[in-house]
């Protein structure tokens, strides 16, 4: 008699400083390989990596896949393309398959390697003035495996992004 009112607003605000603390506190979380091991990534050993920013030009979905394989990523990305069928009443409400999170790559601005990173099961791509808290720490889980490129560290640097 009384079900959701369309006009409800259903998100919450959170205070600015609070947010870039998140952020930061998200992306320190990044750079530690024990806390990434922990969270349950398959990384190489000799991980983090500052990718190059020639990267950033990759077009083609295979390349992608092929710069990940290089890096010592094929473990990780087998992980992420496995589906399994979620336990519960969601199988029945139309979100029958569960996926793990993979790979973050974070790029300095908009660029073909944002479409084809896409289009790879698991692998997230997203500009650096777009990240969140959400994406590099997902379910509040801080530590998911994430490739800078350099321009992108250099952005954060020379803008003081989130700071």
């Amino acid at each position: 008699s009384h079900p959701p009112k369309a006009q409800k607003v259903l998100e919450r605000l959170i205070n600015k400083k609070e947010n870039r603390k998140a952020i930061r506190s998200a992306m320190a979380a990044t750079l530690l390989k024990e806390v990434v091991a922990k969270r349950g990534h398959k990384v190489p050993a000799e991980y983090p990596f500052v990718v190059n920013s020639g990267v950033e030009s990759i077009s083609k979905t295979k390349d992608v896949e092929k710069m990940l394989m290089d890096l010592g990523f094929s473990e990780e990305l087998a992980r992420s393309a496995r589906k399994k069928v979620r336990a519960g009443m969601g199988t029945m409400r139309g979100r029958r398959y569960n996926r793990k999170k993979g790979i973050l790559i974070v790029t300095s601005a908009d660029c073909p390697l944002l479409k084809s990173a896409k289009n790879m099961t698991g692998v997230d791509a997203v500009e650096v003035k777009a990240l969140n808290a959400e994406l590099l720490a997902p379910g509040a889980d801080a530590g998911r495996v994430t490739l800078w490129t350099e321009k992108a560290v250099q952005k954060v640097a020379d803008e003081k992004l989130f700071m």
